[in-house]
């Protein structure tokens, strides 16, 4: 079962970061601009970087390489975003729609908050049973199974 839901949260990085990737670096820096909480310069930085990070984390929590560090990266990541969405509702900024992944998958900000909420959940279950999660990963080939 873990095995399956670190499967199916590294696919989940890897599509919304892939997404932001695949579309042109302003639509990702539209969406970061509308939550209005960073200055320009830092906007642009982020719209570049924290694709690669998603699909990055997605990559190594799908592999299992060095999947504690990636799951707390998820943590964080998640956490981040439910800051972020969670500000954006209670200063009550007209956006209806996330950005999260890109133009693949509309979603509203409370919709959000428990996808981010869920994500955050599971990472942490994930994390908490690290052996049954690392079955079948590349931590667990090269450091044999009961080293993880």
């Amino acid at each position: 079962m873990f095995v399956v839901i670190r499967c199916v949260l590294g696919l989940l990085f890897v599509i919304s970061g892939g997404e932001k990737l695949l579309s042109p670096t302003e639509n990702f820096l539209y969406v970061i601009d509308s939550y209005q909480m960073l200055p320009r310069p830092l906007e642009q930085a982020v719209a570049v970087v924290f694709p690669w990070l998603e699909v990055m984390t997605g990559v190594f929590i799908l592999s299992g390489l060095w999947l504690r560090q990636a799951l707390a990266t998820l943590l964080l990541i998640s956490a981040s975003l439910m800051v972020i969405v969670g500000q954006a509702i209670v200063r009550k900024l007209p956006l209806d729609n996330c950005g999260c992944f890109g133009e693949l998958i509309h979603l509203p900000l409370r919709g959000v908050i428990l996808v981010d909420l869920s994500v955050f959940v599971l990472a942490l279950l994930c994390l908490f049973n690290i052996r049954k999660t690392a079955r079948f990963s590349l931590d667990g080939f090269y450091a044999g199974q009961e080293k993880v």
